[in-house]
């Protein structure tokens, strides 16, 4: 084995390095005991997949590869490829993830991806410039500023998405058979979290941008006072809402209802913790159905499954993907940063969100994605309006 691909890299790559040659490993054995793996032929044993790949990227390669590159590619290649919300982000993406303003500029393009694929647009945010540019639902996103997504996390592929210094996000567009290269300018779109609406006729609507930490104080000063008295039936709008976590999914779940045990997070190992809402809830008695889209994730679907589940309102929509799971972040010695799955979110009954996501009550057909048919199918559910 060339060790210089080894000794050339600071200790802290070191360390990740070997992290991952010990999962190589780890894997590798466990792919040999799988039933019938015996039988699929001889198999590189140890490292030796490992020297194997390293000998022919070092001679055979058209170029001489810098090592540390080289190594930072299977950093983020381990641990994109774990799930959609973990993501290993160098420093540059690091600092903004850790700076990121939820009520920043952006496209207006609302994008789900799984490792090895390509960002597919599920939603386009009203009057951005990505609706202005003609994008659409479906669409698949192959390259930002230059950069191919294939290997991106879902992380990294939001924040490329979102403003960055000196111009638009040049993204490249598969739609079809064709090729599309769009300059995207960026905008803000969502100046606050939520927007809360009343019109004669129709149920009360309180749309949830991104969950934040500002967002239950203004939603208690302005919608609480109107719907408290429970006459006023709520639609609670999730469509395309992703950004955020589950404590202030949890803490929004509250406004709706009181329980001691509203969900579990299952965490490594099978430990399990309950999910508590104890304080009174306002809007307990409020007529409530929920709205959500296939782009509704994260602390959305865990609001969208407890309010389902037990306060039996009805949802309205689409299924949603199930990434209702909580997400811790490392911060390495270079700033780079790691973030990790380390819990997901089951409902009372025992269901878990992750990787199922919400099963609407009321589903509508594909092509209904508009405002008009989702309240052409939530009426009904309050007949006496």
């Amino acid at each position: 084995m060339d060790l210089r691909f080894i000794t050339e890299m600071p200790r802290y790559r070191l360390v990740l390095w070997i992290a991952f040659l010990a999962s190589l490993l780890f894997f590798i054995f466990q792919m040999r005991n799988l039933p019938g793996g015996a039988q699929r032929g001889p198999q590189p044993q140890g490292f030796e997949l490992y020297d194997s790949l390293v000998r022919l990227i070092r001679n055979d390669y058209l170029e001489e590869r810098d090592p540390v590159r080289t190594a930072e590619g299977a950093y983020r290649g381990l641990v994109n490829s774990l799930d959609p919300l973990s993501a290993y982000l160098e420093k540059g993406l690091a600092a903004r993830y850790l700076a990121r303003d939820n009520g920043g500029r952006e496209t207006g393009l609302v994008i789900f991806k799984r490792y090895g694929t390509f960002p597919q647009v599920m939603a386009v945010v009203e009057g951005s410039p990505a609706e202005k540019a003609d994008l659409r639902p479906g669409d698949l996103v192959s390259a930002i500023d230059g950069r191919g997504t294939l290997s991106m996390s879902l992380v990294e592929t939001d924040l490329l998405l979102r403003s960055k210094a000196g111009g638009p996000v040049e993204v490249k567009v598969l739609r079809g058979g064709n090729t599309l290269e769009i300059a995207l300018d960026t905008a803000v779109l969502f100046p606050k979290p939520y927007a809360f609406s009343r019109q004669a006729g129709r149920p009360a609507v309180l749309r949830i941008h991104y969950f934040s930490p500002s967002l239950l104080a203004g939603i208690r000063k302005d919608a609480v006072p109107i719907l408290k008295g429970g006459k006023t039936p709520l639609v609670l709008d999730l469509r395309d809402c992703r950004e955020g976590d589950l404590e202030q999914g949890r803490e929004l779940v509250n406004v709706f209802l009181k329980a001691a045990v509203v969900g579990r997070y299952e965490k490594k190992g099978g430990v399990k913790q309950d999910v508590e809402c104890p304080d009174e809830a306002p809007l307990a008695k409020t007529p409530l159905a929920v709205w959500v889209s296939p782009a509704t994730m994260g602390p959305a679907e865990l609001v969208a499954g407890v309010l389902q589940e037990l306060r039996k309102a009805k949802v309205v929509g689409f299924p949603t993907p199930g990434l209702a799971g909580h997400r811790d972040a490392f911060v390495l010695d270079d700033e780079s940063l790691v973030l990790l799955t380390s819990a997901v979110f089951s409902l009372p009954s025992g269901r878990s969100l992750w990787g199922q996501g919400i099963k609407p009550d009321v589903p509508l057909a594909a092509e209904s994605r508009s405002e008009k048919a989702y309240l052409e199918k939530t009426l009904p559910l309050f007949p006496g309006l």
